[in-house]
């Protein structure tokens, strides 16, 4: 989302038209879900996806033939073999793919769209609103939600297309306040760092070691330099951070898995062998932590993918986090 914000804003800027193609609504087996979303440039250049394949194929060349500024278009794709709109994938689903033009000279939404680039920046909460009225007439706006803690937030927390009278309004939290926590800047954390600011999680690696709490040393990420034995004079875990413990030893492990255990946060993850994670386990228990408290981490960490390397062992955290965000 970030590139794609920024290569709008920019075209917008210098006068080009942009057409975002925006996943509305997705049934069945298909390759994207709701709020999916590619950019389409005047010089027929594409930014993002909405899946590939046909679809995207036929998304980007109806997009370039869009004329109007002012009336956004829906279209449905079937993912069917047969049909008069076939794709001639047999994903076996339905796509309705919403495409707004945004043309330069508009200063309410270059507003929306340098206030969603901030938000971004900071990490704050916040949700794109994008309506399709019934005559094709558009907005999008930036929202807030001062109830997200509460037992019933205001906004979904997943994308999520509401239609009335005609109306087509799709609700998606764009941006949010959370963070990454890698405890120990090491091989693992280098190669985790890019994966994970690809996926779009905002990263702060923290390390005694002034050496390795380096920002240049894992391009992408917050670096913290701080002593294991007391993160709370640094950071503040809240229960939607995530903690990643893969420090240069099992005890200054134990010593961050201590901290992390008493926190919210939401997800808890060391790295380490079988054997060592059945040690660190055993001293927790004796240490009076209970068999939930232990439930509560992730260990051996990542999914298991019979990583070996750095960059093996990077991607089968990522994939368990990334499970993790879905909810599962």
């Amino acid at each position: 989302m970030r590139q794609l914000l920024e290569q709008t804003i920019n075209r917008l800027s210098a006068g080009q038209r942009v057409i975002w193609c925006v996943v509305l609504f997705a049934q069945g087996s298909t390759p994207r879900g709701v709020g999916a979303r590619m950019a389409v440039f005047e010089n027929g250049e594409a930014l993002g996806t909405v899946g590939g394949g046909a679809v995207e194929l036929q998304a980007i060349q109806f997009a370039r033939t869009l004329s109007e500024c002012e009336k956004a278009l829906v279209r449905e794709y079937d993912l069917f073999s047969g049909g008069s709109d076939a794709t001639g994938m047999i994903c076996g689903g339905v796509v309705r793919i919403g495409f707004f033009p945004l043309c330069p000279g508009n200063p309410g939404l270059m507003e929306t769209l340098n206030q969603l680039a901030e938000a971004l920046e900071q990490s704050q909460d916040r949700w794109l609103e994008s309506v399709i009225r019934s005559d094709g007439s558009f907005a999008l706006n930036l929202l807030a939600d001062t109830n997200l803690h509460s037992e019933t937030p205001r906004l979904p927390r997943t994308p999520t297309l509401l239609e009335k009278d005609g109306c087509l309004r799709l609700l998606e939290p764009i941006s949010r306040n959370y963070m990454v926590y890698l405890f120990g800047g090491g091989h693992v954390a280098r190669a985790l760092t890019p994966i994970l600011t690809g996926l779009g999680f905002p990263v702060t690696v923290y390390d005694p070691r002034p050496e390795f709490a380096r920002d240049d040393r894992c391009p992408g990420a917050k670096a913290v330099l701080g002593d294991f034995e007391n993160i709370s004079g640094r950071i503040t875990l809240t229960s939607r951070d995530y903690a990643v413990v893969m420090t240069p030893e099992h005890v200054m492990d134990l010593t961050v898995l201590r901290q992390v255990l008493r926190s919210p946060a939401t997800y808890i993850g060391c790295i380490g062998s079988r054997r060592k994670t059945a040690y660190v386990n055993q001293i927790l228990q004796e240490e009076g932590f209970s068999p939930a408290d232990i439930a509560r981490i992730h260990a051996p960490i990542g999914l298991q993918i019979k990583a070996k390397t750095p960059e093996e062992i990077a991607i089968s955290i990522a994939a368990e986090m990334i499970l993790h965000r879905a909810g599962g």
